[in-house]
């Protein structure tokens, strides 16, 4: 078959999956259980600021009191509770949501996301190619990922993350790095994010984008110190802590990270083996990043795309908490690069069907285990899966960013060169 004609193939196999997990869903239908299980920790959330103040999400004696009501699992001696680690700011949402019944809440939130999603990336890729009707068919291969599948599931929020890095995008582009800042004060949502971003931009010497940043998080901290004084914010930071340390729902197994593989390294091995695998493994991904794309970058957009995308894969590669959920901030520059023709798009192709393959295998591999009754912990060999092929698919896409960049800095050096010797 043509090119054409397999992509049709995966497309159509890959939504006949996504329809079969829907339909076993709602055949069995386990709310907080087998689907929105982060949602119900934000509806929960909602609900302890309607009667308690919004500083009550961070306690976490109040969070298990109001979860074991609507998680299936509350009952279980072992229950874990879903923290809420997001700043007010970002909670006020779901104050609103938790008005509404459960499902109907998550129903809601789900086609808000999904709607929104599809929206943004037809704007954002108008943008790109300005043009007035940007390709369909390329919007629908990005929204059948694993990653934007994973956030609907489980009611999660990255889209927003997205939407800002996007947003980021557009502005650094027109030439507006206040506002480019400002955008990705977005982030703070999940600041375990900006650790490499950050120290990008002081390397690039962008310093009016660092400055927006810097506006961004002084009105949002601000923000949520009126909202939960300081013995909320105080609260907030122990649970990052928390989470940080491997308690709470941080579930590392399953990460897309190389705390995950340090954390499988671990269990086989010695916590000592473990934590070397992570330090090195951390050090030479974050380095190899930031080494490399330290060159000021001044007006090819490309290149700029490539390093944002490098790094991107990177920072889900290196920092200390990352789902595959999260690897939806990627979208952006992927399209951007697709549709000005500079990312290749059989790699596009692995960014979108290897995880649902895995899923697929992982799936299959569940079941005979469970039918031969063999002595395997099925989660844990579908977690690692999960996220080996996550991590391995950042580190991919770092590889080819830094190669590209490398490849297209040194094809301008020598092109300066030439003018600069008066050949052209």
């Amino acid at each position: 078959m043509t090119p054409k004609k397999w992509l049709n193939l995966a497309l159509a196999a890959t939504l006949a999956f996504y329809i079969v997990q829907i339909s076993y869903l709602l055949i069995n239908f386990n709310m907080c259980g087998n689907f929105g299980m982060d949602f119900c920790a934000f509806w929960s959330a909602g609900r302890i600021s309607h009667e308690h103040g919004l500083a009550g999400i961070y306690d976490m004696d109040l969070l298990t009191q109001y979860q074991k009501d609507i998680y299936p699992q509350g009952n279980h001696p072992f229950f874990q509770t879903f923290a809420v680690m997001y700043p007010p700011v970002f909670v006020l949402p779901f104050i609103l949501l938790s008005l509404i019944r459960l499902p109907v809440s998550y129903l809601i939130w789900t086609l808000i996301n999904l709607i929104g999603l599809i929206f943004y990336l037809r704007f954002f890729v108008r943008w790109a190619t300005e043009k007035t009707a940007p390709s369909s068919r390329l919007i629908f291969i990005a929204i059948i990922a694993l990653p934007v599948f994973i956030n609907l599931h489980e009611g999660q929020v990255n889209f927003w993350l997205a939407i800002c890095i996007g947003e980021f995008m557009r502005a650094i582009f027109s030439e507006k790095p206040t506002k480019a800042g400002l955008w990705l004060g977005g982030w703070l949502i999940k600041p375990q994010l900006l650790i490499l971003i950050l120290p990008f931009l002081l390397i690039q010497r962008s310093f009016n984008v660092f400055k927006g940043f810097m506006i961004a998080t002084v009105a949002i901290l601000g923000v949520s110190l009126a909202l939960i004084r300081v013995d909320g914010v105080l609260a907030l930071a122990k649970l990052f802590l928390e989470a940080g340390g491997g308690n709470l729902t941080s579930n590392p197994a399953a990460m897309m990270n190389l705390r995950m593989l340090g954390w499988h390294v671990a269990s086989l091995t010695t916590s000592t083996a473990g934590w070397v695998m992570i330090i090195i493994g951390s050090t030479l991904t974050a380095g190899t990043a930031l080494w490399i794309f330290r060159y000021r970058i001044h007006e090819d957009s490309d290149m700029s795309a490539i390093a944002l995308l490098g790094l991107l894969a990177a920072t889900n590669a290196v920092t200390w908490h990352a789902h595959l959920h999260m690897a939806v901030t990627l979208i952006p520059p992927m399209l951007y690069l697709l549709v000005n023709k500079r990312f290749p798009k059989k790699l596009f192709a692995l960014w979108v069907f290897v995880p649902v393959l895995i899923r697929l295998f992982s799936y299959l591999f569940m079941a005979i285990i469970h039918l031969g009754d063999l002595p395997i912990n099925i989660a844990l060999m579908s977690r690692f899966l999960g996220g080996f092929t996550g991590l391995s698919i950042n580190l991919i896409l770092l590889g080819w960013a830094v190669f590209e960049y490398t490849r297209l800095r040194k094809k301008a050096s020598e092109a300066n060169d030439l003018m600069e010797n008066g050949v052209i």
